[in-house]
């Protein structure tokens, strides 16, 4: 009897386990990055992956993304959490959520929150995408961390 709810459980575990990784692979798309601006509503929400490289930083820890079909500001969180500084001009792959910019009723487009950043050279983890929690910064820079 323990031998068959062992069985039925593991199976219900990777059961689930399977559902959600489909389910964040079937939301994950790689558009460029000029279809993404004509048609934002389309893509705010959705978790893509989108190749190019860095431009100019607009913030710290905030660069411009270009794939020669656009640009889109990339937030790569807050740089007392971690901060990022990939030169400008170095190719990346960026796996994130794009996201509106700008309060309710004041939006001025869209940026992609990034959750990782691979560059040649290494990979950068900022968050778990899968997970529709608050990001790891919540809370502050006096919040404590695990």
């Amino acid at each position: 009897m323990i031998r068959v709810l062992f069985f039925i459980s593991m199976t219900v575990v990777v059961f689930l386990a399977s559902c959600l990784t489909s389910n964040v692979q079937a939301q994950q798309q790689s558009p460029a990055i000029a279809d993404i601006q004509a048609d934002p509503n389309r893509y705010v929400g959705l978790i893509v992956t989108l190749s190019g490289t860095v431009g100019q930083y607009v913030d710290l820890n905030e660069f411009l993304l270009s794939d020669g079909t656009g640009q889109i500001v990339t937030d790569s969180g807050p740089p007392w959490f971690r901060r990022i500084n990939i030169p400008v001009g170095t190719p990346v792959t960026v796996i994130g959520q794009i996201d509106w910019m700008g309060p309710r009723g004041q939006r001025t487009g869209v940026d992609l929150d990034a959750c990782r950043i691979e560059t040649p050279t290494e990979t950068i983890a900022i968050r778990d995408c899968s997970f529709s929690g608050p990001p790891p910064w919540a809370g502050g820079p006096r919040r404590n961390r695990p």
